[in-house]
């Protein structure tokens, strides 16, 4: 029998299974790619990174982010979250989604928002139980730049 998920602050010890977990999410990152970037958003109070951990072993994690647009209020936005495929159901994207709003609210925000590709039918369902609302469809351009 697993135990319950412990819900903690990622370290850098954690970066080789945040880069696994971000495969399953359909990222390929190498973990030469991921330490200096969790290592940037450790410096960084607006982003938090969390991460569950069962029995030793990290069973997903989600990044949240302050984002202060100039038209509106600022909101914490999810910029990412992944659950093991050997965990899911089992109510630990639940978890870090509860830790998520917590932060937003020690931070005086009153909404937290994501995005999810509109191919992840499964995804929509899990933030629908969650209490998220789909409140627009959009186009998502982006351009490469040159170095």
């Amino acid at each position: 029998m697993q135990s319950r998920p412990v819900i903690r602050e990622a370290v850098p010890e954690d970066c080789p299974s945040l880069t696994k977990l971000a495969g399953q999410l359909g990222y390929q990152a190498e973990l030469s790619q991921m330490k200096p970037r969790l290592l940037d958003l450790f410096r960084r109070d607006e982003h938090k990174v969390l991460v569950a951990e069962v029995d030793g072993e990290i069973a997903g994690w989600v990044h949240a982010f302050l984002n202060r647009p100039l038209h509106k209020d600022t909101t914490v936005e999810i910029a990412g979250l992944v659950v093991d495929q050997k965990y899911r159901r089992m109510g630990i994207g639940k978890r870090l989604l509860d830790a998520a709003e917590e932060w937003a609210k020690d931070r005086g925000c009153n909404q937290v928002t994501l995005v999810s590709n509109i191919t992840r039918e499964a995804a929509h369902q899990f933030y629908q139980a969650a209490g998220y609302q789909r409140t627009k469809t959009q186009y998502a351009f982006k351009k490469e730049l040159n170095k």
